[in-house]
């Protein structure tokens, strides 16, 4: 099975960190691997695919955006990427679009999935969204990451919102600030930042306490 990467943000919030995105590239052994972009989370997507085209070009990559009834071309991805947006919006068209099975296959044979904020969350049991009318909520993701886990956990309301949500379904959860990501392969989690000062965090819940300890540069057994 390949790596499943989850991504906290970036810069601004929604913008690629370089940084990061290296990092995933030197995963992929291949000199000019396929890398499938998933647009589905957002309706306003052209700018950020651009973007992120832009930097796995130049990485010596072969970037292509998946489009409703091509699903096949999954299966020929060395990388596939979900992007930002909407985490309900990317799991109802995955859904919609019958990509579900692809992205088994593809990831049976070793394709690398990562996924950017809401991208992220989708690749979880379950995970923390801002969803908007519907505010913050606990949405049901794809399971490929035994967890619970929020993106940009840097912003307070989001930190807080995810503990009230944890504490509730009496679950413990991984928070991600931006430019932080974190690597799971063989139900072991990795975390890498690309700077000093941002981190995920394991957020375990007691009867009356919350427990938060930053973790960088280590690894920890999935399921939390």
């Amino acid at each position: 099975m390949g790596k499943m990467i989850a991504i906290g943000g970036g810069y601004n919030g929604g913008d690629f960190d370089k940084q990061l995105e290296e990092k995933i590239r030197s995963f992929i052994p291949k000199e000019n691997p396929i890398v499938i972009f998933v647009p589905y989370a957002s309706t306003d997507y052209i700018e950020n695919y651009n973007e992120f085209k832009q930097i796995y070009n130049f990485l010596g990559c072969e970037v292509n955006m998946l489009q409703p009834g091509k699903e096949n071309v999954l299966l020929q991805a060395d990388l596939i990427y979900f992007g930002r947006g909407s985490t309900i919006q990317l799991l109802k068209e995955l859904h919609e679009t019958n990509s579900i099975s692809f992205l088994h296959q593809a990831i049976n044979n070793g394709t690398i999935l990562a996924g950017f904020s809401a991208g992220a969350h989708a690749l979880f049991t379950v995970a923390g969204s801002n969803e908007g009318e519907l505010g913050y909520t606990l949405v049901e993701g794809l399971g490929f990451i035994d967890g619970c886990i929020i993106s940009h956990y840097n912003y307070l309301d989001r930190a807080e919102a995810f503990h009230n949500m944890l504490t509730e379904r009496r679950i413990n959860g991984i928070g991600l600030e931006e430019h932080t990501m974190m690597v799971v392969e063989n139900n072991i989690a990795t975390f890498y930042s690309s700077n000093t000062v941002s981190n995920g965090y394991f957020i375990k819940i007691f009867d009356h306490s919350t427990f938060i300890r930053p973790i960088k540069g280590e690894k920890i057994l999935v399921p939390f």
